[in-house]
């Protein structure tokens, strides 16, 4: 089994292990939307400027699909499950930078293993910025649509 496939079962099985399946019809919309952005993310740089690229033995297609349907979903459902309950800037700050340094560990992983590699001025510095802003974008979403009020109905029911 290659590196792609291991790393979505590894998530999902994370998924299955940490989430709080409860609130899934709350932070789903958030999953499926971070995937949406993902797969815009994965066509620009395919088909028009190529920031970086995964290398596999699965296809280019398999490969992307595994990663947006895989690692987006889960990592997107365990950052908003996992928000703090009091949100300070402190608490927000110090919870991005752990979730930023999460994911540009595993892009740093991906690079040193050969499964990836950046092209046209592309560094992990960018990614690192792009997780950020990934995330607020994520957190923004999840508190404008008030999803969380989805697990307090559900919960009244």
């Amino acid at each position: 089994m290659t590196f792609f496939y291991v790393r979505f079962v590894l998530s999902w099985v994370c998924w299955v292990l940490f989430a709080d399946k409860k609130r899934w019809k709350e932070i789903f919309p958030v999953c499926i939307f971070a995937s949406f952005l993902s797969l815009i993310a994965d066509q620009i740089v395919y088909f028009y400027i190529t920031y970086w690229e995964y290398y596999g033995f699965e296809p280019t297609i398999i490969r992307n699909l595994m990663d947006d349907f895989g690692v987006y979903m889960v990592v997107t459902y365990l950052f908003i499950q996992w928000l703090p309950q009091k949100q300070t800037f402190i608490r927000m700050f110090s919870y991005w930078f752990a979730w930023a340094a999460l994911a540009i560990t595993i892009e740093y992983v991906h690079l040193i293993t050969g499964h990836m590699a950046h092209y046209n001025g592309w560094s992990l510095w960018h990614s690192y910025v792009s997780d950020w802003i990934l995330y607020w974008i994520f957190y923004q979403y999840h508190k404008i649509f008030q999803l969380e009020k989805l697990s307090k109905k559900c919960n009244l029911i």
